[in-house]
Formats: C-alpha cells, sequence, structure tokens
C-alpha cells in the first residue's frame, strides 16, 4: 500500500498568479461533461481532451504556481466533471469511496491506495525514466575523477550485459552504478557558447566485490562498452509530478540535440534545447515547436520585382535580417553536420546565419509544427518531451512559449 496526499482545495484567486493568466480558455468543441480515468492515461491525454491549449490545465482546476509543482493526485476510475456555468470552465473531480460510493473531494485529505492503482502520471514515466535516472549533461571535466572500467580477463575489448569485468576503486558503500562515456560539447547555436557536455549512458553494472580494483558485473548495456569509460553511482528514479503549464516569461531557444536522432523524429522522443534555470524554465513548462521557414531561391527577374518589408537599398533585405537565409537545411552534407547528436554550430552561425548575398532568398514564415514538454533542467540546457509533431521535427528548430 502506498499514501497520497490528494490535494483539491482549489482557489480561483491563486489563477491571478499564473503566467499564462491572459489567455482564453477554449474547449475543444467535442469536450465531454465528464470523463472516467482509466489505467494508462496521463495528466497531458486528459487535458487534450477538455482542452485546445492543454498547457492551460492550471488555469481550468485553479492552481497557483506552488500546487503546480507538487499537483493533486488523479487515479484510475476518478470521474473528472466539466463546469460550464461559470465565466470561465471548471472542472472538479468526483473520487471513488469505500463501498463503491462516489466521494467529492474537497479538501485535502490522505488517501490509502494499492501501488497498482497509482495516480496517473503527467507524461509517460516509461518514455523520460532514463533520463531521470542517469546524468546526461555534466560541466567541463565533470567525469574526470570518476571511477573508470580497467577491463576483463577474457580476451575482448568491447563488453556487455553479463560481463565480469573490473574498474578502479570507487565510494564505500556504492554497489549499483550507470556506465558513461563523455560526449560532444553543447553548443549555443547562435552565440557559440559551450552549455555543458553531453554524457552518454551506455549500460548499468553492479559492484560483486569491492576494492581497488573493484570487480563488477555488467546488468545492461544499451550500446558497446570499452575500458576506460566512467562510473558513477547510479540514481533512484524521480517521479515527474508537476503539471502541463506555460513558461512564467518569453523565450525563444533551438533545438540543439536528440537522443535517437532526427531520422525518425516521433512522439514521445527526447530533445535538447538550449534554455534551462537561467531563462526562467522549470518542468512541466510547454513549448511549441517551429520549424524554421525555407529559403528559397530567387533569378535575377524575380529579385527586381520584390519588394523587401521594412525597406532596404539596391534590392537588398534590411540590415536587421528579416530575410536571412536561416533555414537548418542550408547546412548540406558539405557542412559536415552530424543529423545524429549536436550539429557544427560554426557551420550553422556562418552558413545560415549569414549569407554573402542575403538577397539572393527568400526566408519563408516559420511553421508551428509541435509541442514539448519541459522534464529536466539544468542550468543552461534542458530535456524535452516531444508530446505532438504535425510533421518532421528538424535539428536547430526554435521552440518558443505555447
Amino acid at each position: 500500500m502506498r499514501k497520497f496526499l490528494s490535494v483539491l482545495a482549489l482557489s480561483i484567486a491563486a489563477m491571478s498568479s499564473l503566467p499564462a493568466h491572459g489567455e482564453n480558455i477554449q474547449l475543444r468543441n467535442n469536450a465531454p461533461d465528464r470523463y472516467t480515468v482509466v489505467k494508462g492515461d496521463t495528466l497531458w491525454h486528459i487535458a487534450g481532451k477538455f482542452l485546445k491549449k492543454p498547457w492551460l490545465w492550471p488555469r481550468i482546476w485553479g492552481l497557483n504556481k506552488d500546487t503546480i509543482k507538487n499537483p493533486h493526485w488523479i487515479y484510475p476510475g476518478d470521474i473528472i466533471v466539466l463546469d460550464r456555468s461559470g465565466p470561465e470552465p471548471r472542472l472538479s473531480v468526483i473520487q471513488s469511496g469505500a463501498n463503491g460510493l462516489p466521494v467529492v473531494k474537497i479538501s485535502p485529505e490522505e488517501r490509502i491506495t494499492p501501488i497498482e492503482n497509482a495516480a496517473i502520471p503527467t507524461i509517460p514515466m516509461s518514455a523520460i525514466q532514463p533520463f531521470l535516472s542517469e546524468p546526461r549533461v555534466v560541466e567541463k571535466g565533470g567525469l574526470d575523477h570518476a571511477p573508470f572500467i580497467l577491463g576483463t580477463n577474457h580476451e575482448r575489448m568491447i563488453l556487455g550485459e553479463g560481463d565480469d569485468v573490473y574498474a578502479t576503486g570507487g565510494p564505500a558503500g556504492v554497489k549499483r552504478w550507470n556506465i558513461l562515456r563523455m560526449g560532444p560539447p553543447l553548443k549555443d547555436p547562435v552565440t557559440g557558447e559551450v552549455l555543458g557536455y553531453e554524457v552518454k549512458y551506455l549500460g548499468d553494472a553492479r559492484t560483486v566485490r569491492e576494492g581497488a580494483p573493484q570487480k563488477l558485473l555488467i546488468t545492461r548495456s544499451v550500446e558497446e562498452i570499452k575500458p576506460g569509460d566512467k562510473l558513477e553511482p547510479a540514481q533512484n528514479v524521480s517521479v515527474f509530478e508537476y503539471v502541463p503549464s506555460a513558461p512564467a516569461k518569453p523565450v525563444d531557444g533551438r533545438i540543439i540535440a536528440a537522443y535517437g536522432g532526427f531520422a525518425e523524429p516521433s512522439r514521445y522522443q527526447t530533445v535538447v534545447i538550449d534554455l534551462g534555470r537561467r531563462n526562467g524554465l522549470v518542468p512541466g513548462n510547454v513549448l511549441a515547436i517551429y520549424r524554421t521557414g525555407a529559403a528559397v531561391k530567387l533569378t535575377s527577374a524575380q529579385r527586381k520585382e520584390l519588394t523587401w518589408v521594412g525597406g532596404g537599398e539596391g534590392g537588398a533585405p534590411p540590415k536587421d535580417g528579416a530575410w536571412l537565409d536561416s533555414d537548418i537545411r542550408c547546412l548540406t552534407s558539405a557542412s559536415h553536420v552530424s543529423w545524429s547528436s549536436t550539429p557544427s554550430q560554426d557551420a550553422f552561425r556562418t552558413t545560415c546565419l549569414t549569407t554573402s548575398s542575403p538577397h539572393d532568398s527568400v526566408k519563408l514564415p516559420d511553421a508551428r509544427s509541435g509541442l514539448l514538454m519541459v522534464y529536466e533542467v539544468f542550468d543552461k540546457v534542458s530535456y524535452g518531451l516531444i508530446l505532438e509533431a504535425d510533421g518532421p521535427v528538424y535539428l536547430l528548430d526554435t521552440v518558443k512559449n505555447p
């Protein structure tokens, strides 16, 4: 049995503290008057049944900033009721009590619930669990002093699940390890600032015998493991408890990396964005993804007929670069771009943000292509989970307030 605190004392006055207060709550045309929560539901999925903008979920409940971080729990079998009678629609929940009788929750109360009937998550935990339990971004030199794998007595250099290996000694008492490898730097695509270093997760290991060297058993491998790979104590999996919300202030960033690459960008894929705590992001923030408008090459005749927005001299666009070719697709194979990880940021700045003949191209408007939710926030970068995608998501696509 597990205890959960169900907080459902909602205040209309608290709504004014939310950054999205100015947005109108728009119900879906087919929004139900009642919805019964079923096993496998997520908060995002349910929000999308009622709202055209699911990130306004806190508004329709009247949650403030504190309760967004520690939300009320909703369980399979609960009934969510939509009230359309007021100036703004409101939601309430009827939770099943003893003897099958419904109990309307109107105040904080402790409830004992079997583990198999645990509260529904905000987003699918299976999609983000590895990223919550395994370090992925570190500062320069962050793994320099970590224990590392020495090798094995077997005559092979490539190691995997089930192999016994030896490693340098680690802190006493640590039995569970993540196996890691330092990756490339994550850079701001515009300024070139190093935002951190990507850490590649390779697998897990368990200490069989402590010492220096210590003996380990590799219990899981997702990629080949080699001598020299680093060890970090495994972390307990966190529970993502935030509800969807809009950022507290305007943000503008880019997708700078993806796990799994961009060959088949899909729903529930994790991407890295160049925004973090210093930009005001918190877990649960929802951002819109914009595909950069393509740059259309013009003939000399077409250029003569073109009128540039905002003026400009000699047939060229204005100095602010409204029509600069800043499309990621201008990075051709000759630009040495790695589509499975971090791009060549220097190539992006020199090839896409500036060009010797900006008046040869017209940049089409950016097109909204999806939504992501931030779930892990570092100082300068964050992990986001793609929740909706209307089409392909490209490296260096823009992310903004929804």
